[in-house]
């Protein structure tokens, strides 16, 4: 590994953010390892858009905020016992949430391939290659 320009004698940059005292206090006293979930982790990104599309969706208010303010997401509860993911089921950590939403996007991205395959070759075979095509003789 090389060193960082910005923080002399370390190795990379997180070194310097493992090693923080605010960082070490919340790690030591949480004590958390995983959310306390039967849900295994999804292994393909097809598993992840599955589980998802299954994921319910609510509305909510934060006590914080005024009345009028609202959000829309999962609960904190059905993403960790959807996905297993996380360090608790209060919260939906940021990092989670984006691994989600890619891994959803690559399978979305990956079927939309297939349908247009499959669609070029139903119009292959439905309409063979033909000179007199109208489209063809602009």
């Amino acid at each position: 590994m090389t060193e960082s320009s910005t923080v002399p004698g370390r190795e990379d940059g997180r070194e310097l953010s493992r090693h923080h005292p605010i960082e070490w206090v919340r790690s030591h006293v949480t004590r958390r390892r995983g959310v306390g979930t039967s849900a295994v982790v999804p292994d393909s990104a097809n598993d992840v858009l599955e589980r998802l599309a299954a994921l319910p969706l609510s509305v909510w208010t934060y006590r914080f905020d005024h009345e009028s303010v609202r959000h829309l997401g999962p609960m904190a509860q059905d993403f960790a016992a959807t996905f297993g993911l996380g360090s608790s089921n209060r919260s939906i950590a940021q990092v989670d949430a984006n691994g989600v939403c890619m891994a959803s996007v690559q399978a979305l991205y990956r079927r939309l391939v297939e349908v247009e395959d499959e669609l070029d070759r139903l119009r292959e075979r439905a309409d063979p290659a033909d000179e007199s095509h109208p489209a063809d003789s602009e």
